[in-house]
């Protein structure tokens, strides 16, 4: 009896640690789902159906289709029929075929099929490091990385933009470490010296948004009641506000 009952005390181990196990995968599964849905919450394509395991069928127009499945986290997916208004709702995605008139919308790509009509940012983003020479829209794709909590993309994309002159870009990148524009979730630290320096160098090509913004930070920094003077310690506005730039 005694060898019995370490069998199957042996065995209740072995069931806690498969069950441990599957969480753990589950959890890391759910993380993965996450990112792309953090990423973009549908991607898109046009003159598509999907072929999967669907749950429901409803009478719903593309936007009530999209919100429904939106709020079920166990929708893959969805597609719409603008003849009939027939939306269709997924638990799994296997594949897709193109059908005129018809839109498929899904959390994840959609494995060996054509790519989606707003592909993952990664993928824009290369992309437009071969075609953006003067920085348009490398800025714009960074802004909106950001804006889905996608900060590598929004650093790379944004910052690339700058060193192709893009002078939006340069005013961007200047605001985060400005004392009154920090981006603490952008940059390490406020720096009124190198916002200031990358005004100046703007202001000197005419540009006027960057030149009002350097005077403005000048009248904050000689301002000791300013709300930001702690950042002006060793701010160097003779260089900025009076003088030129030293290398």
């Amino acid at each position: 009896m005694r060898y019995v009952s370490e069998q199957m005390v042996e065995g209740l181990k072995m069931h806690r640690f498969l069950k441990m196990l599957a969480a753990a995968l589950t959890i890391s599964a759910s993380a993965a789902v996450g990112v792309e849905a953090q990423e973009a919450e549908f991607f898109k394509y046009p003159d598509t159906v999907i072929n999967g395991i669907d749950s429901a069928q409803l009478p719903k127009s593309l936007d009530e289709c999209r919100k429904i499945c939106t709020s079920r986290s166990g929708c893959a997916g969805f597609n719409y029929t603008e003849k009939g208004n027939k939306c269709r709702m997924f638990l799994s995605v296997g594949s897709a075929k193109e059908s005129t008139g018809s839109v498929a919308e899904t959390r994840a790509l959609i494995s060996g099929y054509k790519e989606p009509s707003n592909p993952p940012f990664a993928t824009r983003f290369e992309k437009l490091k071969q075609t953006d020479d003067k920085g348009d829209q490398l800025l714009a794709l960074g802004r909106e990385a950001y804006e889905h909590g996608n900060r590598t993309i929004g650093s790379q994309a944004i910052n690339l933009a700058a060193e192709r002159k893009n002078q939006d870009a340069i005013i961007e990148i200047a605001k985060w470490y400005d004392p009154r524009f920090y981006a603490a979730d952008r940059v390490s630290g406020v720096d009124a010296n190198k916002a200031a320096r990358s005004y100046f160098e703007l202001a000197m090509q005419g540009n006027p948004q960057a030149n009002s913004l350097l005077a403005s930070l000048c009248r904050e920094a000689n301002d000791s009641s300013s709300t930001y003077s702690s950042s002006f310690g060793s701010f160097l506005g003779s260089t900025y506000c009076e003088g030129s730039i030293s290398p």
